[in-house]
């Protein structure tokens, strides 16, 4: 009980650390403590030996605020402390004049420009240095020693600003500009700190730079280690002022090292050592620099006890780019368009082609002999005999002589019976008749014939389109798009995490961002409540799930940049008096294009018949949307099919389609023969009227839907409804309503206004509403 009771108390001390950490009033303070230390560390930095110009930058990089005031007090004390009064005073007014200068241009535009503090820096330190030392002119040292202060003056209020400002994701060369920065700022950092001995042996400043060193060798591999190396050693040279030499040693051991980092770190930190020894060892003529090796033990010991996940994690900043499998990432994502866009034409195909090539029934036989005997029989005297009192017998005679008249494709007086032919008056004249019937019907078959054949040659190209794309599909190998810099940035955050995936990170054609992380367990991740936040803010853009769920396990999780604009949506309907079901049929849905897709059909008609054309028109519509088929070309499609089928299965349809573009705002209306639809814009109420005819009415050249395209804000509001509540000569009620209306709710929107169609018109048709409303992203 004490154990639990000592793990409870050391569990809230935790969360109160954490709750502690969060707390606005203490990262303000630590910020001020931050810029203290900045300022008198790096004012301690002196090269050339009487020069501190870093300790000006960091003033420069500080805003004219309390964290200013702060960097430049720890400046000031740290100039006067470590340099004494007569050497410091001239630091002591450059950096005040610094100040002063960002104090003064602190509202305006001007100092938000990189350039503008680098540049003030560099002329106060040019005016202080000249007033410090005017007889530079007569003296090429002292102008060199000015020259040189004022362009590390400059340069580094340039990389002080880059490190110390947090950048927004952007591209590779930004992140690479922002990870030298850092590298200038710990090189300055670390220069203050050689002065800082162990036991007059160990320069923590050297120290320190060798364990930078090493991290960057063994996770970046030759070139990461050796320009570490670089970097390091002419900050430790220029510390030390004496000969040339950490930059050698640092930079070829960083060469060594990096070689052989993909041997373990055992074999990497042996390398190191004998690289350093090697180095020390060219040294031996002139002056023998023995403290490099005690340092290098030392550093070697302390990074032998790194633990992984921290040198991972640190030493991501020094990987290259890898080739990522973004590229074939978005080869398969366009397979995939392609295949469904493939799928969707077969399915058309095979649903036309069924109905097409299905058993007709053709008993249309009798019809010749109706027809003959209505035009040869109606003013014989005898008709009566032959068609009424022994109509069981003539239709005997008829259906024996139907077999040999189909089959000689003509009637003959033998193929009647001798007892008909005997007692009717004009049998030549009937045959005659029936035989021009006989010929009539033929032409009608086969008519009928060559027109399903034209249907099933025009659907099958439809078929040839599915193989075309399913083609397309397979052969796709090529595409862009792909973005290492974030798969690197991915990866890196998933190894933090213990997770080795295949990552792709890549933009669609339209500039989205999609993300698909595949690995065998992915359950480390998901568990995180938040994980969408966390990805957001790895990639640097807001993410959101895919509209399929299918997309998301523990093996495979694909994320897409979230739209910027949200769009709710309310239906409400009611059917016709006395009508079983509606005939209208609406749906919305986005698809992962980040397009919303809002559908209103009305097919001919009402009740079963009406439903079930509206239902297959919205289901093709729907199938090429999703598909990522072009609206007006999924439109015309859908038109050409109820075209070709007018008249037999399906009939027309009114189609209403409304897209908008959830990343701009940019609103297509579609439509065939649809009731005009209405937008809301503040208090301005626009109509969007349609000119064409219903879908499967439309051929030729005017074949096209009406399209009328607009960019709704957010606010903005749409209503789209059957022609059964918006009628063209009387809007009045619905505009007084719209105007009256905040459409935050857009259900109950969308059932006052057919109420209020009720009441204005009654239910004498099918009636459907759909209103939407779009709002930023919160």
């Amino acid at each position: 009980m004490a154990v639990k009771q000592k793990v409870g108390k050391r569990r809230s001390a935790i969360v109160s650390l954490m709750h502690l950490r969060d707390d606005p009033r203490i990262k303000s303070v630590g910020g001020y403590i931050l810029n203290f230390v900045l300022g008198f560390a790096l004012s301690g930095s002196i090269v050339m030996t009487d020069l501190a110009p870093f300790g000006i930058a960091i003033v420069g990089r500080a805003r004219a605020d309390w964290g200013g005031v702060c960097c430049l007090l720890g400046a000031c004390i740290s100039y006067i402390v470590l340099g004494g009064f007569d050497w410091g005073i001239k630091y002591v007014a450059t950096v005040t004049l610094v100040f002063t200068v960002a104090f003064i241009f602190r509202d305006t535009r001007t100092i938000k420009k990189s350039w503008f503090m680098p540049a003030a820096v560099s002329v106060i330190t040019a005016a202080t240095s000249f007033l410090n030392t005017y007889e530079f002119l007569d003296s090429f040292p002292s102008a060199v020693s000015v020259f040189s202060e004022v362009v590390m003056a400059g340069a580094a209020t340039y990389f002080f600003s880059i490190a110390l400002t947090p950048q927004k994701t952007g591209s590779e060369a930004t992140e690479r500009r922002q990870a030298i920065s850092i590298l200038v700022l710990l090189s300055c950092i670390l220069m203050s700190l050689t002065q800082v001995t162990i036991m007059n042996v160990i320069s923590v400043g050297r120290f320190l730079a060798l364990i930078v060193v090493l991290t960057a060798a063994f996770k970046g591999g030759m070139l990461p280690g050796c320009a570490a190396g670089t970097a390091l050693g002419l900050a430790m040279d220029m510390a030390s002022g004496g000969e040339v030499f950490f930059s050698m040693a640092y930079a070829f051991a960083g060469l060594i090292g990096g070689t052989f980092s993909k041997h373990g770190r055992l074999m990497f930190l042996v390398s190191y050592i004998i690289a350093n020894t090697v180095a020390v060892l060219w040294t031996w003529g002139s002056v023998l620099r023995l403290e490099l090796m005690y340092e290098v033990f030392a550093a070697t010991v302390i990074f032998a006890l790194l633990p992984d996940s921290l040198l991972e994690y640190v030493g991501g900043i020094a990987q290259l780019p890898v080739p990522g499998t973004g590229e074939s990432g978005l080869r398969r994502y366009a397979a995939s368009r392609a295949e469904q866009i493939s799928t969707a034409f077969r399915e058309l195909y095979g649903t036309v082609f069924r109905s097409i090539t299905g058993t007709e029934n053709d008993n249309d036989i009798a019809t010749v002999f109706d027809r003959a005997a209505g035009a040869v029989c109606v003013n014989c005297k005898n008709k009566e005999d032959c068609w009424q009192k022994n109509f069981m017998d003539t239709l005997s005679i008829m259906n024996d002589a139907t077999g040999p008249m189909m089959k000689r494709g003509k009637l003959v007086k033998e193929d009647l019976a001798e007892r008909f032919t005997d007692k009717c008056l004009f049998y030549y004249n009937f045959i005659s008749a029936v035989n021009s019937e006989l010929r009539g019907l033929m032409y009608r078959r086969q008519f009928r014939s060559r027109l399903n054949e034209n249907r099933i040659a025009a659907y099958g190209q439809y078929k040839e389109l599915a193989d075309i794309m399913e083609g397309v599909a397979k052969e796709l190998n090529y595409a862009k798009g792909a973005d290492p810099l974030a798969e690197r940035r991915l990866k890196r955050f998933l190894r933090a995490m213990d997770i080795e995936a295949d990552v792709s990170v890549f933009r669609d054609n339209r500039g989205r961002l999609r993300a698909i992380i595949e690995s065998g367990h992915l359950g480390p991740l998901l568990r995180q409540g938040n994980y969408l936040e966390i990805l957001s803010g790895v990639l640097g853009v807001r993410l959101c799930k895919p509209p399929a769920d299918d997309d998301i396990s523990d093996r495979r999780l694909v994320v897409l940049e979230a739209e910027p604009l949200v769009v709710s949506v309310g239906i409400a309907g009611i059917k016709k008096k006395g009508e079983p079901v509606s005939g209208d049929r609406g749906t919305y849905f986005k698809t992962d294009q980040g397009i919303l897709c809002v559908i209103l059909a009305d097919g001919m008609g009402s009740g079963e018949d009406a439903a079930r054309e509206s239902i297959n028109a919205v289901k093709t519509l729907e199938a090429f949307l999703r598909a990522g088929v072009d609206p007006a070309v999924a439109m015309k499609i859908l038109n050409s099919v109820l075209l070709l089928k007018n008249g037999e299965e399906w009939g027309y349809s009114t189609i209403d389609l409304m897209c908008v573009d959830l990343f701009t705002g940019e609103t297509c209306f579609y439509k065939y023969g649809a009731a005009p639809s209405f937008v809301k814009n503040g208090k301005t109420i626009r109509r969007v009227r349609c000119e064409s005819l219903a879908a499967g009415i439309c051929a030729g050249e005017g074949s096209a839907p009406d399209i009328i395209r607009m960019r709704l804000k957010p606010g903005n509001i749409a209503l789209i409804a059957s022609d059964g509540v918006l009628v063209e000569q009387n809007d009045a009620w619905l505009r007084e309503m719209l105007i009256a209306s905040d459409g935050v709710d857009t259900k109950t929107l969308a059932k006052e206004t057919l109420r209020a169609a009720v009441r204005q018109f009654g239910c004498e048709d099918d009636m459907t509403v759909l209103a939407v409303r779009v709002d930023e992203r919160t």
